[in-house]
């Protein structure tokens, strides 16, 4: 089947802004940590106010995926601990741009180029995003020693259990740039 040159080029069109547009709203992550401390000397840690998120719940779920992510890599929640963990939360508004065009964009004539049957329209959209920053702090020096910072667009009247899972994979996904793997990964 032979399918005409401006139907493929729509329909290559259409798959890359699909793929784009998934692109944009994946979790982004970042971190950095002091290349000098001896993580493997961490074993306790506790959950210090830092600035909380919008509602009550979600930042229950994130300090209880924290809590996880850090369980899961030997560690235990101590009234003396070795590191104090911070979570600072971050609701903005973005704006996103899309654009779509249909038309052949003109024909040759005696100017060269001339008119066009294309049509354009532009749609600006605020799209509401959340960050996160996850500090760890060392207890006895009171020097951070790990800092992750994630990014997600926020869904609008998400069910509770939609909230918990999106911000138990976000938190994970941030973990993975924690110096120490989980305990079943360090094999």
């Amino acid at each position: 089947m032979t399918r005409h040159p401006l139907t493929t080029a729509l329909l290559a069109i259409g798959l890359l802004g699909l793929v784009a547009g998934t692109a944009a709203f994946a979790v982004t992550v970042k971190s950095d940590y002091d290349k000098n401390a001896d993580f493997s000397k961490y074993k306790t840690f506790t959950i210090k106010k830092g600035t909380d998120a919008p509602t009550p719940f979600a930042q229950e779920r994130i300090t209880n995926a924290v809590k996880n992510e850090l369980k899961v890599r030997g560690m235990t929640e101590s009234d003396s601990p070795d590191l104090f963990v911070y979570t600072h939360t971050k609701v903005s508004t973005e704006k996103r741009v899309d654009v779509s065009s249909f038309g052949y964009g003109g024909y040759p004539g005696w100017g060269g180029w001339g008119g066009s049957f294309g049509t354009s329209s532009a749609v600006v959209t605020d799209v509401p995003m959340g960050t996160l920053v996850v500090d760890i702090v060392d207890a006895k020096t009171n020097e951070l020693v790990w800092r992750g910072i994630g990014s997600d667009t926020l869904l609008t009247n998400p069910t509770p259990e939609k909230s918990e899972k999106r911000i138990n994979k976000g938190i994970a996904k941030l973990f993975t740039k924690y110096p120490v793997p989980p305990a079943e990964k360090k094999k």
